[in-house]
């Protein structure tokens, strides 16, 4: 095994680590799934009635029903970076000036997950691992790659 270049080495900058999961929020779920699945060769791999979650080699794609948060378009996508702690990251980024747009909370996969929209109009994601498998991708080495 060949030893990486210096330029090779990826090194987190906390409190961000890997985008995990980018969310797309759209008007007909069952429509987006067809087209997604159709895309991407293949199926969902949770569903539930708000959403459908794809798998992507190491991230994931979420199609999610727009709601009184979240509309379709340009602006419907959230793209969530991992972070240790979804609480502590939220009180810095507000008390810094953001607003906690959607969160932060726990979903049904364990997951804490807060849209933060930053004081110039951006959403910015961020998600924290269940506590099971949080210490599971630090084992791996996952928590700390880089990827896309």
């Amino acid at each position: 095994m060949a030893t990486p270049h210096p330029e090779e080495i990826i090194v987190p900058t906390a409190p961000f680590h890997a985008v995990i999961d980018v969310f797309c929020f759209v008007d007909d779920l069952e429509a987006a799934v067809a087209w997604y699945t159709e895309r991407l060769g293949s199926s969902p791999t949770l569903t539930a009635p708000q959403l459908a979650r794809f798998d992507l080699g190491g991230s994931r794609l979420t199609v999610h029903l727009a709601d009184e948060f979240n509309t379709g378009g340009p602006a419907g996508c959230v793209a969530y970076w991992d972070v240790e702690d979804v609480d502590q990251v939220t009180a810095d980024w507000v008390g810094a000036g953001a607003i906690a747009h959607r969160g932060p909370k726990t979903i049904m996969t364990g997951e804490r997950l807060c849209h933060l929209l930053d004081p110039f109009g951006n959403l910015i994601g961020i998600r924290q691992a269940p506590k099971a498998r949080a210490a599971d991708d630090r084992a791996s080495g996952r928590a700390d790659r880089s990827e896309t």
